[in-house]
C-alpha cells in the first residue's frame, strides 16, 4: 500500500460527517415528507440505526483484518473470485453514488447561483480540486476536513438558531397522526446516506491503533443524525406542508431569514459553506474509489488512477440522469434500497462468513488470528 499517512479517530469522524450530511440536507426533507408528512423530522433518527449497524460491522471486520480495506479482505473471507465480485459491486456503487453526488452538486450550484455557467464546467472544477487533494494524500484531506467540517457544523447550527423567530409551532402538530409506519417509510431513503459510513473501511487501516475507531464512528453517526433532525425540523416549522413540493426546502427556508431589512440574502454565504461540505464528501468518495480500485487491480499507488477515474465520474454524473427531476426520483428510489443493501448488507454477509470460518478453524485446531495476519 503506497499510502503511508496516519489519521486520528477525530479526523476520521470529521471526514465521514459530511459524507452523511452533505447533499442529504438538500433533498432528504422533500423525500421524507412525501412518506412521513409532518413527522418527517423523526425519519433521520430511525434511519441512523442503519448507520450504527454498519459502523459496528465495519470495525468488527477491521479487528479481524486491521491493515486491510474491505476490498482487500473480501477475497480472504469468501474466496478469490467471489471476493473480487463483492469488491467490484462495492466499488461500482461508490462510483455510481459519487456520480449522483457530483451531478446534484452541479445542478444545485447552476440552478441557484451560477445560472449561465455550463454544468460540466461547475462539476469539472470541483472534481479537479478533489483530484489534486486526494493525490496529495489522505493526511492532506484529513487536515482540510479538520478545518472545514467544524465550521460547517457550527454554521448550520447558527443558521437554525437564526431561523427560530420564523418558525411556526402549528406546523409541528399533530405528532404521529398516522402512527409510526409513515415515519419508517420516510426513513428508507435517508438510511442510504447513513449506510455510506462503509467508507470507514477505507480509513480504518490508517488509524494508529485499534479500539478508538468504533467510538469515533458512533459519535459521527450521532452528530449526523442530530444535524439532519434539526435541518428537517427547521424546514418543517418554517414551510409547513409546502416542504414536500420544493426541490431544496432547507435552502428555501434559509432565504426567509431577514432582520430589519438589513441582515438578509444569507443564501450566498450558505452556498459557500455548503460547497465546503460537498467538497469533503466528494473527495472522500473519490479517494475510496481510487484506493479500492488500486487494491482490486493490484496497483501499488492509487494516485495513477485518480485522473482516469475523474473522467469516468464526469461521464457517470451525466449518465445517471438527464435532469434534476429524474435525478431526485432515482435517488429516492435507489438510495434507500440499493445503497443500503450494498453498503450495509454486504458487510453483514462478510462478517457472518468470517465468524463461521473462525468457528470452523477453531474446531479444526487452526489459529484463525495467525492466519489473518499473514
Amino acid at each position: 500500500m503506497a499510502e503511508k499517512n496516519t489519521i486520528s479517530g477525530m479526523q476520521m469522524g470529521l471526514l465521514l460527517f459530511p459524507v452523511i450530511v452533505a447533499t442529504a440536507d438538500l433533498i432528504v426533507p422533500t423525500i421524507t415528507t412525501k412518506y412521513a408528512g409532518r413527522d418527517m423530522w423523526l425519519s433521520p433518527v430511525c434511519a441512523s440505526i442503519v448507520g450504527f449497524l454498519t459502523v459496528y460491522l465495519i470495525f468488527k471486520l477491521h479487528e479481524l483484518y486491521p491493515r486491510q480495506t474491505i476490498i482487500q479482505y473480501s477475497t480472504q473471507i469468501v474466496g478469490a473470485i467471489p471476493g473480487k465480485i463483492v469488491a467490484f459491486i462495492i466499488l461500482y456503487n461508490i462510483l455510481y453514488t459519487n456520480g449522483n453526488i457530483l451531478r446534484l452538486y452541479g445542478e444545485f450550484i447552476v440552478g441557484s447561483f451560477l445560472h449561465e455557467t455550463p454544468l460540466v464546467v461547475v462539476m469539472a472544477s470541483i472534481l479537479l480540486l478533489c483530484a489534486f487533494t486526494i493525490r496529495a494524500g489522505l493526511e492532506v484531506l484529513a487536515r482540510a476536513a479538520q478545518i472545514l467540517v467544524p465550521l460547517l457544523f457550527l454554521f448550520y447550527m447558527g443558521v437554525v438558531l437564526l431561523m427560530i423567530p420564523f418558525m411556526k409551532t402549528e406546523n409541528f402538530f399533530p405528532v404521529l397522526e398516522h402512527g409510526i409506519i409513515p415515519v419508517l417509510r420516510g426513513a428508507l431513503t435517508p438510511q442510504g446516506w447513513f449506510s455510506e459510513v462503509i467508507l470507514f473501511s477505507f480509513l480504518a487501516p490508517f488509524l494508529p491503533g485499534q479500539g478508538k475507531g468504533m467510538k469515533a464512528g458512533f459519535i459521527t453517526v450521532i452528530f449526523a443524525a442530530m444535524a439532519l433532525f434539526s435541518l428537517n425540523l427547521s424546514a418543517l416549522l418554517i414551510l409547513g406542508g409546502e416542504v414536500g413540493a420544493m426541490t431544496y426546502p432547507f435552502y428555501t427556508a434559509i432565504q426567509m431569514i431577514s432582520y430589519a431589512d438589513f441582515f438578509e440574502n444569507f443564501d450566498a454565504v450558505v452556498i459557500a459553506i455548503w460547497v465546503a461540505g460537498a467538497f469533503v464528501k466528494m473527495s472522500m468518495f473519490y479517494y475510496s474509489l481510487s484506493l479500492g480500485t488500486a487494491h482490486l487491480m493490484g496497483i501499488d499507488d492509487y494516485r495513477s488512477l485518480v485522473f482516469p477515474l475523474g473522467l469516468l465520474l464526469i461521464l457517470f454524473s451525466f449518465w445517471t440522469a438527464p435532469d434534476m427531476s429524474t435525478l431526485s426520483s432515482n435517488i429516492a428510489k435507489t438510495a434507500g434500497f440499493q445503497t443500503s443493501v450494498i453498503f450495509s448488507f454486504l458487510p453483514l454477509l462478510l462478517y457472518i462468513v468470517a465468524q463461521l470460518r473462525m468457528k470452523h478453524r477453531s474446531k479444526t485446531g487452526n489459529t484463525y488470528g495467525a492466519d489473518l495476519k499473514k
